[in-house]
């Protein structure tokens, strides 16, 4: 037997642990190189992945399923999952309303200043007023007077001469 068929008898199939080429190694060797990606790897760990990728189930005598179990666990992870919505929802509500409040309590500290600062004015302008002798309510005024004239046209005698002019004399304003 020569070398190389004796080498051939002792390869073994493997896996690339990188790539996952099917490759033939050295059992007798700790390490190898892939030839399809040049990555060096560990014989044994090939070799292992190889015997898992196809292994193969000979026998089974019984295959129990736990349903109660496994539907157990689904709804124990969706209930989970939406208890952790919840929160995260209602984490959010708090952190709205907690906004919402601090911006009605700034709207109102400067609805505050405003209503300050216009009495302020008001009491300013009343003073001014007082001092500078605007109109006031308690000086006597005197009645305006309008006349009002009319005049109506010359008769051209078919009237019996009744022409002439009338004035009227209208009190407006004050207390008479």
């Amino acid at each position: 037997m020569s070398s190389t068929e004796d080498l051939r008898a002792r390869l073994v199939p493997a896996v690339c642990t990188q790539c996952g080429a099917a490759l033939e190694v050295d059992p007798t060797q700790e390490a190898a190189v892939c030839k399809y990606c040049n990555t060096p790897f560990i014989v044994d760990k090939a070799i292992q992945n190889y015997n898992i990728k196809n292994a193969k189930i000979e026998h089974v005598d019984t295959v129990n399923i736990d349903m109660k179990g496994t539907a157990d666990s689904f709804f124990g992870f969706v209930g989970k999952q939406m208890s952790e919505s919840r929160e995260a929802r209602r984490e959010d509500r708090r952190a709205q309303r907690a906004e919402s409040h601090e911006m009605n309590m700034a709207f109102m500290k400067i609805f505050g200043y405003m209503m300050i600062g216009m009495f302020v004015f008001a009491v300013i302008a009343f003073i001014v007023m007082q001092f500078t002798g605007g109109p006031r309510d308690d000086a006597p005024t005197e009645p305006e007077t309008q006349i009002v004239s009319t005049v109506a046209p010359e008769s051209t005698g078919s009237d019996n001469g009744a022409g002439g002019s009338f004035s009227f004399e209208f009190h407006t304003g004050g207390s008479n």
